[in-house]
């Protein structure tokens, strides 16, 4: 009995911070869509940067200079 009775109120539990998420995202959901833009926003930064580097160290490699000298160029 008393497993049923736990069951019945981790339910309810669960089922009220389900209810409770929703209430909250239907009511300010331009405050998800612009975290979920901030977030892509840096993601997109991020990949520019790293493809910039990549392209700044093969031309380095192109114009003759060793890994250790770009790895000192970049650090």
């Amino acid at each position: 009995m008393k497993s049923s009775v736990l069951e019945s109120f981790l339910l309810g539990v669960a089922c009220g911070i389900g209810i409770t998420f929703l209430a909250l995202r239907t009511q300010r959901p331009a405050r998800f869509v612009g975290l979920l833009e901030t977030t892509d926003e840096a993601g997109r930064s991020r990949r520019t940067k790293e493809e910039e580097r990549d392209l700044q160290r093969e031309r380095f490699r192109a114009m003759g200079f060793s890994d250790e000298e770009i790895d000192e160029a970049f650090h």
